[in-house]
């Protein structure tokens, strides 16, 4: 060996290209992580408004009233949040039936978010 040693390590190059792998698998990973976050929170929120949508449909079939024709507007509390919900009543395709359109989105307060969730149903006259 002619009294030399030689340390074996690592080079500048190959440090830069390992730092700049990780780097850009970090950047990655990061950008993935918040798409799922959104994609969660997307989820989550139509599975409430969801909920909202098809407790309005319910209270409609329970009260067993046939409802008139045209627009209404309320807004609930639901799992700690509030909701608007727009219901629209039209003639339905068949004789004795209504066409129900609920539409619900999340009210922040006096603000009407955009649309969350879209039901849409028929629902036939009570029996007299």
């Amino acid at each position: 060996m002619n009294g030399l040693q030689r340390n074996r390590g690592f080079t500048l190059l190959e440090v830069l290209v390992a730092v700049s792998v990780l780097a850009l698998v970090m950047v990655t990973l990061g950008q993935t992580l918040g798409a799922s976050a959104r994609a969660y929170t997307n989820i989550h929120d139509t599975h409430l408004g969801f909920l909202v949508a098809s407790d309005k449909l319910v209270e409609m079939q329970v009260y067993q009233q046939w409802p008139p024709t045209g627009q209404s507007d309320t807004e609930v509390t639901r799992n700690g949040r509030d909701w608007w919900v727009e219901t629209i009543v039209s003639e339905g395709p068949y004789g004795d039936t209504r066409r129900v359109d609920i539409n619900v989105g999340p009210l922040r307060g006096d603000v009407k978010e955009g649309l969350t969730y879209h039901l849409a149903s028929l629902i036939g006259k009570p029996a007299s």
